[in-house]
Parts: C-alpha cells; structure tokens; sequence
C-alpha cells in the first residue's frame, strides 16, 4: 500500500505503552499506516506520496489539551486585554475600557479579561465606580485572570436586574458602605454571563480565533470544560459541521450560568457520555464544587494561611453533589467537577464513591478537574476509585508564589502533584484551563518537569516528573481520560493520523529548557493544518 505523506529522518516518540522510539512514520488518510524504520519506509512511498524530513526534529501525537475553556479563549482574544502583560493598574484598565467605549455602541456590552489584582498597582480589583467613570452607557464586564470573579459597572449590575442579594451567599459580594461594589465571586459571578450572553456568531468567532491559536501550539484534541450552555454547544456543532473548527473537540456538559438546571437537561434526556464521532463528543457531566487556587477562594479542610477565618466557598452541599453524582452514575455518565481544595477535592470523592457502589459499573473513568489540593487519604481513594485527575502544574509558573502564600508551604507542595499520582499507578491527564493561564502544551510539561515559579520558588522538588512522563501526560493520558486511547494519544499503526513535529529533540533537550522548544507542523486526520514560518 503506498502512503499518502511520509514523515522520516528524526526522532519518533511513541508514547506507547514501552516508549518506542522509532526514525519514520507513513500515512494513509486519516491513519498510521507503518512506524519503524527510516529503511524500512521507503517500502510504502509512491510517486505521489509526499515526504517530510525530520532532519534531527522530533515527532510526537499530536497533544491532548484536557481542560480548556475553547469558546472562552477564543471570546477573550477579541475582548479588552486586562492581563498583567497589557496593565498594572486600574488606571490602564481604565484607558483600555475608555479606548474601547468609543467605538461601541451605547447599550452593547463591552467585555474585558485577564486583570489579577495581586499585579496591579492599587492591589485590589476594579469597582463599579472606576468603571462607571469611563463607560457610563455600556455594560462592562471584566473577568479576573481565575474566571472566578468578575468586575461590573453600574450599567451590567441594572441589565442583570441585581437589587436583592438574598438569593446568593454573601461571600459572593463585595460592598463598601453597605452598597454592591460590582466586584462578584463564584455564583454571583457565574450568573452574570445569563445577563452577558454571547450570540452564536461570536462564540463562532472565538471558536475560529481559538483554532488558529491552538493549532499552532501542536493541539490536535482538546476537552472543553464547558462555559456558554445550549448557546456553546450549537455553536461548537455549526463550527465543526462548517469545518471552522478543526481540532477534535470532547465536550464537557457545564454552563457558567445556571449550571445544575444545564446539567439535568441532559440528564433528562436518556443519552449519555460518549454520543458523537471522532470530532464532536459529548464527555462528562460537570459540578462546580469550589472556587479557584489563586483568587484564592478554593475550599479547603483547614483555614487559610493568610486568614485563619477563611476556608474558601463551596459552591454545594454533600448532599446535592451526591444527588447529581448519583444521578449521572446511575443514566451511564463520565463524571467530572471542578474541585480545587481539599474540601472541594473530598466533596467529590465522597460522591463518587457513594454512587459507585450503589450503581457498579465497569470503566467509569470519573475525573476531577484540577485536582490540585490532595492528601494521602484522598490520594489513596482516588487510587481506588481509579478517578482520572485532571492536573494543571502550569498553574505554578504564574500562581505558586500566591499558593506559599495563601495556604502556606505544607498545602503548597501538595498542589499539582503529579509524581505522587505517577507513582501510585494514577493516571492523570495534563491540562492547562486556558484561558486562565497559557494553553502551551510544552511549558505545561515543563512546569510538570520543573515545577518553578514565576518568582523562581521551586514548589516541592519531590513532585517533579520526567519529561517524558511529562509528555505522556499530554499526549496519551488526554485520549485514555476520554476513553479515547484506542484511536489516539500514541502513534501507533491503526491509530488516527494526529500528529506534531518539534524543532529540537525532545529527548536531548535540558529539563529546563524544554518550554523552549516550538512546534514546526501540525497534524490532523493526515492532514497538514499548520506549519510555522521562519523567524
């Protein structure tokens, strides 16, 4: 059988299950069709097959991104730029929100991302007031860097029709003199994107800036971690169908807002986890238990280091999480939750375990998102359970210092830690939540690797993995934590034809330096999707 495209002359990293290395790879269609030798090759090239030379480059599957908000991300390139690369205080948040006003229709909602107080000047968050100042006629939205607490203008708090707050947790407020701040958190943040509802056709548009983005970060499958509901999910379906969207997409069913009453309209309906094909599929069910690692609002069994009265915000009780757990065990679901501190973490291994054993079933494969806060209890339960954590150790780079911090160095180093799980036989997918930090697969791996903060603070050395285990965590983990590993996640004959090629060599490349490293092309379906230009 002749190949279609060739790929030989470097360095083929498997990631199957004894970590071949082989020097050429041939194609057919959408598969693999040979992996072995550069000799070995030549048997499948015909006068049309095109060849690629690696010369010393490395080929690797394509990355599996695990944990990602893909509309969000898209949505957020179009929006003001409020990270700390682009302000450092609520004055430039101010000129950036002033400078988009004027080109905005009064009435339409002017959307900003990416602020974290802890960089800017004044150290705290933009209010209504500072916003009301430069944009009195547009709703403005501005979400912190954790998507877990978002700034309003007076105009977003009236078209959320927000004068009673009785219906929220009052933690989920910020007031000065007894008077809303427009500063929410958690459910109160969560219920403002109801009021703030993207149109299909710009959740379309991210989706399209979003695919370019990753693409050339080497993302050939990514997890959606849910977002804009019923809206998101039509959308995702228009931009695959119309081919807008190229990279395989395994969708979480989670709403920003009202979420529970989103999760029971497809608990309702009979279908299940894994319904689609090999572009578009339904994943698992998803509870938001607790709030975020760097707000910090996570919920964790002791107080804060920073506040001894403080254990975060969860967002549910035992017994509702246990009821939907149930449930989703019960209709033939994956279950996941984000679940960040111990608390959190707890609150969904109790859930899952109850239900398991209520309803057994073979390979359930239920994940937790981010997983970051654990102990040797909860360690030892996942184990058991054989619960698929979705690990975020890229969170180090920009958050680790915040984490000393916040909850002390004992909590800190048990954050992310995925040598603990490498070494109980957990297997734990790599994922990097963006847009809440970078989506670049090599510096997740390379802060699994290194696991080095911003402020060059190493968080628990003990933790750090190889970079090929590393590497797999981004690669095969993603397609098992899908139940997708059959047909992806390694390049192995019979296995889909998604594929990325380095610059360097993965292999001889330093530990730390291995964020260094770019991708040259993208493969997917055996199709050439991206290839960098010369610097």
């Amino acid at each position: 059988m002749t190949a279609d495209l060739i790929i030989t002359g470097g360095p083929v990293i498997t990631v199957d299950k004894n970590n071949s290395v082989h020097r050429a790879v041939a194609l057919k269609g959408n598969k693999i069709l040979y992996v072995g030798s550069e000799e070995g090759v030549k048997a499948f090239q015909g006068e049309n097959t095109q060849v690629i030379r690696l010369n010393g480059r490395t080929l690797i599957p394509g990355f599996i991104e695990s944990h990602i908000h893909t509309a969000v991300m898209g949505v957020n390139a179009l929006a003001v730029d409020c990270r700390p690369s682009a302000v450092s205080s609520i004055e430039d948040i101010q000129e950036a929100i002033f400078e988009r006003a004027k080109n905005t229709p009064k009435g339409e909602w002017i959307r900003g991302w990416g602020y974290n107080d802890q960089y800017l000047k004044e150290l705290r968050n933009p209010n209504k007031w500072d916003l009301d100042k430069v944009a009195p006629d547009n709703p403005v939205m501005l979400t912190r860097v954790c998507n877990h607490i978002s700034a309003h203008n007076s105009r977003s708090i009236e078209i959320a029709g927000i004068t009673d707050t009785d219906a929220y947790s009052a933690e989920t407020f910020t007031r000065q003199n007894g008077e809303i701040s427009g500063v929410m958190l958690e459910e109160a943040h969560m219920a403002m994107f109801k009021a703030a509802l993207l149109k299909e056709s710009e959740i379309v548009d991210g989706m399209v800036a979003a695919n370019e983005m990753l693409l050339k970060e080497g993302i050939t499958s990514i997890h959606d971690s849910g977002g804009y509901g019923p809206v998101q999910m039509r959308a995702f379906q228009n931009a695959i169908e119309q081919k807008k969207f190229k990279i395989r997409l395994y969708s979480m069913i989670f709403s920003f807002a009202e979420n529970l009453k989103f999760v029971d309209s497809y608990l309702n309906v009979g279908i299940h986890s894994g319904m689609g094909d090999e572009h578009f599929k339904l994943g698992p069910m998803k509870l938001m238990i607790d709030g975020s690692s760097s707000g910090p609002t996570a919920a964790t069994i002791e107080p804060y280091a920073i506040d001894s009265s403080n254990y975060g915000i969860l967002s549910h009780s035992q017994e509702l999480v246990d009821e939907y757990i149930m449930r989703g065990q019960q209709g033939d679901w994956q279950i996941t939750s984000h679940a960040v501190g111990d608390k959190g973490v707890t609150v969904i291994v109790n859930a899952i375990e109850k239900a398991m054993k209520e309803y057994p079933r073979e390979n359930c494969r239920h994940r937790i998102e981010h997983c970051a806060m654990i102990n040797d209890e909860l360690l030892d339960r996942i184990q058991k359970l054989r619960i698929v954590p979705i690990c975020n150790p890229i969170f180090l780079y920009e958050f680790g210092d915040g984490y000393l911090t916040n909850y002390g160095k004992e909590r800190a180093f048990k954050m992310f830690t995925a040598k603990s799980f490498l070494d109980r036989g957990i297997i734990a997918a790599g994922a990097s939540d963006c847009p809440i930090t970078f989506s670049d697969p090599l510096m997740g791996i390379h802060l699994a690797v290194n696991r080095q903060t911003q402020g060059g603070n190493v968080v628990n050395p003990d933790e750090r993995i190889s970079p090929m285990d590393g590497l797999r965590m981004f690669t095969y983990n993603g397609a098992y934590a899908s139940c997708e590993e059959d047909i992806k996640g390694s390049i192995e004959v019979g296995k889909l034809a998604d594929l990325a090629i380095l610059n360097g060599d993965f292999a001889k490349t330093a530990p730390d330096k291995i964020w260094d490293l770019k991708v040259d092309t993208t493969i997917i379906d055996g199709k050439i999707e991206y290839e960098r230009k010369d610097d």
